[in-house]
């Protein structure tokens, strides 16, 4: 517990550094968006909150550093599930330093359908808990368009609760983590990016790689690793970004005693639209997707995507039969001009499945 209270002054830390870098550069105009909303995805249903955005660049930095972004959310759901997270990515001036980061506190009530490529609709329960979660990625740029730094990630899972169909409670399955864990992850974090906005890139490309070593050493309550890749490539195909076509690879890998939530997951608001976020997940996942992007006139926009992935407990397990695909269309709605952000809408599909979603940001 005394390393959960010393990880929560980081919001305080954070609110000093937003104290200092109030004057902002002088040849970018900050802005700041609240933006209430209703919203909807198929593993919440409605979703009422708001947002308040900030893009802005800190004093001394110039036309050779692009926009920065905190963002600060508040969800509650009819699936009575509450959200309070923030999200940031600050760019230091001529971009010598990048700090990206998020804290989020979850009440979440969410389904699990067990582990491995093959699980089934009738495998469904109920899973009820609390988390606490910190991100923080410190990187320092050591050649053109490239960084790299440390990295952590700490997770705090409590109040786990299982329940079947009919909301009765049952016992937790023989999974790992699902009687609540804290795990602690220390790593390092490289990355290739050449994307023209944060927010809203239209070209060039950017490339992660990440690798974090979670150890009961640090008071993680699991020893495993995890491994990720996420390659992203950007073409305009018309001038000022107005039509633009992208693709994204990601991949996970993962060994020791993997808690359930830090396993490899299919689905969700960003990848596998259409899917629910962690209906299949294990060991290993890897996904691939594209999407299209127009500019329609003024500040509406419109997309078309199609995604693939699948999940395995070891590559040699790979099958080409389980993998799931998705596609869909969506809307899109600059709420900034000046430097585009986008409320986005977008209903996905696969073989027996479809989801809805209204959020903020590009999937990728």
């Amino acid at each position: 517990m005394r390393l959960i209270r010393i990880l929560a002054i980081c919001p305080l830390l954070l609110a000093s550094f937003l104290v200092q870098a109030q004057q902002d550069s002088a040849a970018y105009k900050t802005k700041y968006t609240p933006l209430p909303f209703i919203a909807y995805s198929p593993d919440t249903r409605l979703m009422f909150g708001g947002l308040v955005l900030r893009q802005f660049k800190p004093s001394r930095a110039g036309s050779e550093t692009r926009p920065s972004n905190i963002q600060l959310t508040a969800t509650y759901t009819l699936n009575r599930q509450l959200s309070i997270r923030s999200d940031y990515t600050i760019l230091f001036p001529q971009e010598r330093w990048i700090w990206k980061g998020g804290i989020s506190f979850k009440k979440w009530p969410q389904n699990y359908w067990g582990v491995g490529p093959d699980t089934q609709e009738e495998d469904k329960v109920g899973v009820n808990y609390q988390s606490i979660k910190l991100s923080q990625r410190f990187l320092r740029k050591f050649a053109k368009n490239s960084y790299i730094g440390p990295q952590l990630n700490f997770t705090h899972m409590y109040d786990m609760r299982f329940e079947s169909s009919d909301e009765k409670p049952i016992p937790p399955p023989t999974v790992t983590g699902s009687e609540g864990s804290t795990n602690f992850g220390i790593g390092v974090i490289f990355n290739w990016d050449q994307r023209d906005n944060i927010l809203t890139p239209t070209k060039n490309h950017f490339v992660e790689l990440s690798a974090l070593v979670y150890s009961t050493l640090w008071q993680s309550d699991f020893s495993f690793t995890s491994y990720q890749i996420d390659a992203r490539k950007y073409y305009s195909l018309q001038v000022a970004g107005k039509g633009v076509l992208a693709f994204q690879t990601k991949m996970q890998f993962t060994t020791g005693s993997v808690p359930f939530e830090e396993l490899g997951l299919i689905g969700g608001e960003n990848i596998m639209r259409g899917y629910l976020l962690g209906r299949f997940r294990d060991k290993h996942s890897i996904q691939a997707q594209t999407e299209y992007r127009r500019l329609i006139f003024g500040r509406f926009g419109a997309v078309a995507f199609a995604a693939l992935g699948n999940v395995m407990p070891n590559l040699k397990a790979l099958e080409i039969t389980n993998t799931k695909w998705t596609v869909g269309a969506g809307l899109r709605y600059n709420i900034n001009p000046a430097d585009p952000a986008y409320i986005r809408v977008d209903y996905g599909f696969g073989k027996d499945i479809s989801g809805f979603y209204i959020t903020f940001g590009e999937a990728f």
